[in-house]
C-alpha cells in the first residue's frame, strides 16, 4: 500500500477529493497513488501541506509509520470531509484550538 492510499484512508477521503487537494485528475491521482506514475514534487507538496508530513515521508524515504493523529482530529475530518477540499484545507490551517471550536460550533446546530 502506498504513502498516499494510507494518508488518504486515515483521513478518510476519497480518491476523487485527493485529486482536487492537489488540483490533478482523478485519473492521474489514482496512477500515482497505485505508483503506476511518479508524484511530481509540485503535486507532493500539496500533500505534504496538507497532511503536515514531509516531503521525505510522502516520498516513502524516512521508511517511518503514519504520524500520529489525535482522535479529535480524525474526528474533525470526518465532519468536514463533504466540505470542498479548498474549504477543508483552510480548516486544516487553523490551530487545534480554533479547528475544537469550529467542530464544537457545527455539532451545537
Amino acid at each position: 500500500m502506498t504513502v498516499l492510499r494510507e494518508l488518504r484512508e486515515q483521513y478518510c477521503l476519497t480518491q476523487e477529493q485527493c485529486a482536487k487537494i492537489a488540483y490533478i485528475s482523478l485519473k492521474s491521482y489514482i496512477r500515482y497513488e497505485k505508483g503506476e506514475r511518479i508524484l511530481p514534487l509540485d503535486t507532493a507538496t500539496y500533500f505534504a501541506k496538507f497532511y503536515q508530513v514531509s516531503l521525505d515521508y510522502i516520498a516513502g524515504i524516512n521508511g517511518k509509520g503514519l504520524p500520529q493523529t489525535e482522535q479529535s482530529e480524525i474526528k474533525n475530518v470526518l465532519l468536514l470531509r463533504e466540505i470542498s477540499p479548498a474549504l477543508l484545507n483552510a480548516v486544516r490551517k487553523l490551530s487545534k484550538k480554533q479547528q475544537q471550536t469550529l467542530a464544537e460550533f457545527l455539532n451545537s446546530k
